[in-house]
């Protein structure tokens, strides 16, 4: 019976991101087996297929269908990258919790749209390597259905949010926003209806295009007056959200 030799293991082709989370100009071609070699294979877009995209003044066969790709940051051209801006539009669903003076059974939706601008280019180390952004948050309609109804609108000047560098087609981000809310009626009852809007959230930017993104989020948003009352009764509540980014640099 002959003898059938190993099927060799493919190279891989590492696609360096640009930061945005979309492949680089020049994509690095790496065997596999070796980790010293690295030959440089130029596509004429930066959609074009790796398997497509072989250098002219390479002298390697070009790739298989069998060869793999992955997408890997590439530091350089984050670097290059400027400091851009970011609208998001979106929603979100609340439901309030038991915690500290704060009663559950609370359902409220709020809309919201932020601008925000890059403070700095990306730093830090590994993983959490990323940018710092301000924004502003504005809140056009804050609308809470039970266990009463009341409406309101709600400002947060002071939005801080640390993105981390995109992994291939996502992005994830932390932020912590301050602000106030002011509705028809006190939110909740036995306060006054102008209070104190925090949250804390961590989410995730999914890009089906380079300067556009939908966006998923959780936030854990607190309503109180910030003890300027004898009381202080607030409102301490789960929230997701979803809505769509948009950069420019």
């Amino acid at each position: 019976m002959p003898v059938v030799p190993p099927t060799p293991t493919p190279p891989a082709i590492v696609i360096p991101c640009d930061g945005s989370g979309e492949p680089a100009r020049e994509w690095a071609l790496v065997p596999a087996d070796s980790v010293a070699s690295e030959l440089r294979w130029r596509p004429a877009s930066p959609r074009v297929d790796a398997r497509q995209a072989a250098s002219e003044d390479s002298a390697v066969e070009t790739p298989g269908p069998n060869w793999e790709t992955t997408c890997q940051p590439d530091l350089a051209a984050s670097a290059r990258r400027g400091r851009g801006s970011e609208w998001q539009v979106g929603a979100g669903y609340a439901w309030s919790i038991d915690l500290l003076q704060s009663e559950g059974g609370r359902r409220y939706v709020p809309l919201t749209v932020s601008w925000g601008r890059d403070l700095m280019d990306d730093a830090g180390p590994g993983l959490l390597r990323g940018r710092l952004m301000w924004a502003v948050e504005v809140m056009p309609l804050y609308w809470q259905y039970r266990p009463s109804d009341a409406a309101g609108i709600a400002v947060s000047p002071l939005l801080w949010r640390w993105s981390f560098v995109p992994r291939a087609r996502a992005a994830a981000f932390v932020e912590l926003a301050f602000g106030g809310l002011f509705t028809g009626h006190p939110v909740p009852e036995g306060t006054e209806a102008a209070n104190f809007l925090t949250h804390g959230a961590f989410g995730v930017r999914w890009r089906p295009a380079r300067r556009m993104a939908w966006v998923t989020a959780y936030r854990f948003q607190h309503i109180s007056n910030g003890n300027q009352l004898p009381t202080n009764p607030g409102v301490n509540a789960h929230v997701l959200w979803i809505g769509l980014s948009v950069t420019r640099s």
